[in-house]
């Protein structure tokens, strides 16, 4: 069995599937999980070579090979979109209530932070005279919501519906700010891809397969009840199984739309990546 060192924030619906399946196993990997606290944590690892892959955004990849020379590639994208929405005490009317206190991120340079800054620009408010707060991942970020310790803050699924149901307000979606954004992706270090070539392609295998599983319509109630079971909301669950990206292929318009996001704000690297750049597709292409 090879050995394949994974960090995430939530399992991805692929992830799932591949470990209920025993696809890794299957495909020859010996696949061991670490839940980050934060995605500093995480491109930090992926760029000193703690671990070997990591489920992350896009925006993060930019960011990281700017910031750390983590010489990241992205190798696969796992969802579609990015479901994400701003939730802040019930108390709050409008976004600019938020605004006028500390609002819990994981990072103030990458990541959902760059769709916030969009919202707070559209809603006429200087980001820039924002206070944040960094507090880490979402789950920590949910965890610090509940308990008092925040007051808003981006969420994903399962933890947006988690704060809804305990009163908690939307104030706004991630579907009206960046459209476009896209869902969560597979990173690795181009070193790492070049020297462990064989255990890249099982690995993507694997999610090829489980993702292949999960489209087929004779298993969607399984597929469903397998997201159920790892914390995923059902309607949250029901709508990853009907948006599953085919052949796990990077979206175009998702990289345009995480530069867009980039070069609004400023930090947008210069000279600016480019798709063809960071984006392994050849590797997946003969997974």
């Amino acid at each position: 069995m090879i050995p394949i060192r994974q960090i995430l924030f939530v399992p991805p619906a692929p992830i799932v599937w591949a470990q209920q399946l025993g696809l890794f196993a299957k495909h020859g990997l010996d696949l061991g999980t670490t839940q980050t606290l934060s995605s500093d944590q995480l491109g930090q690892g992926l760029a000193d070579g703690t671990w070997d892959v990591g489920i992350c955004v896009v925006d993060n990849v930019i960011a990281w090979n700017e910031e750390r020379k983590a010489g990241l590639q992205i190798i696969a994208q796992l969802e579609r979109a990015t479901i994400m929405a701003f939730c802040g005490l019930a108390k709050y009317a409008a976004l600019a209530d938020a605004a006028a206190e500390s609002i819990a991120v994981d990072s103030t340079t990458n990541g959902f932070v760059l769709v916030l800054y969009r919202a707070l620009a559209r809603a006429g408010i200087d980001w820039r005279g924002c206070r944040y707060e960094a507090v880490g991942g979402v789950r920590h970020r949910f965890e610090a919501l509940d308990a008092g310790k925040a007051a808003a803050t981006i969420l994903v699924p399962p933890f947006i519906d988690m704060a809804l149901s305990k009163g908690f307000r939307k104030l706004w979606a991630g579907e009206d700010i960046a459209p476009a954004y896209p869902g969560v992706v597979v990173a690795a270090r181009a070193e790492w891809l070049r020297a462990n070539e064989v255990a890249a392609r099982a690995y993507l295998g694997a999610l090829l397969e489980a993702n292949a599983w999960g489209a087929r319509t004779e298993n969607a109630d399984a597929a469903v009840a397998a997201l159920v079971a790892a914390r995923y909301a059902e309607p949250a669950a029901k709508r990853l199984v009907r948006d599953i990206v085919p052949g796990l292929a990077p979206s175009p318009a998702g990289w345009d739309e995480v530069v867009s996001l980039r070069r609004e704000c400023g930090l947008l690297p210069s000279p600016a990546p480019t798709a063809d750049d960071v984006i392994n597709s050849a590797l997946l292409a003969r997974s």
